[in-house]
């Protein structure tokens, strides 16, 4: 196993220590993640974000919902605060540890002020990240697993996204609304169909 490799192995264990300590919905938490892997892949030709940015994407796709540990109201915020204050996390390079509680953070809502000091490269990556995170939960809002990506495809101005083993026409407004900030990183609105193959 290469240096790189180990770094990442000890990284994803980290992670899901913090998951378990904080009582994730573990299930929930690695279907979003893939989700979101799935998503990052689609549009990395948009975005052109790195490996390493795939993984903050998906450490902060697992980690998500940890805040709820602290309380349901603002667990986003608390889940910031506990990826930057866990020491499981201690070895995790501080970039990406400032990337991935920012991502957590802007998971549900508004992407926070302080995003705007950030240097032109990263806030990008972390508009990204966030819309990706937040298309990712939602299609898994009622924590049943069963919402998978069949693709991707531009659509006009836009893109389609072809969801199968769910109709994303049952999340309506609320996955309108997780969509406004892909559709705003991505260039065009994002419509949602189901695969019917």
């Amino acid at each position: 196993m290469t240096d790189k490799a180990a770094r990442l192995a000890r990284q994803d264990e980290a992670v899901l220590d913090v998951c378990r300590k904080y009582a994730c919905d573990l299930e929930h938490s690695r279907h979003v993640a893939d989700l979101a892997d799935v998503l990052f892949d689609a549009f990395l030709p948009l975005h052109g974000l790195s490996g390493e940015e795939r993984t903050v994407l998906r450490h902060a796709a697992l980690m998500h919902d940890i805040g709820y540990f602290i309380g349901r109201k603002g667990h986003h915020r608390h889940g910031e605060y506990l990826v930057r204050s866990d020491e499981h996390l201690a070895d995790y390079p501080e970039d990406m540890r400032d990337l991935c509680a920012q991502v957590v953070r802007n998971h549900r809502r508004r992407v926070r002020e302080g995003a705007k000091s950030m240097g032109r490269a990263q806030r990008e990556a972390l508009l990204w990240l966030s819309a990706l995170l937040r298309v990712a939960d939602v299609l898994d809002y009622e924590h049943e697993q069963r919402a998978r990506v069949a693709g991707v495809r531009s659509r006009g101005r836009g893109f389609e996204v072809r969801i199968a083993g769910s109709d994303p026409l049952r999340l309506g407004e609320r996955l309108q609304a997780k969509t406004d900030l892909l559709a705003q990183v991505a260039g065009g609105p994002i419509h949602f169909e189901k695969d019917e193959a």
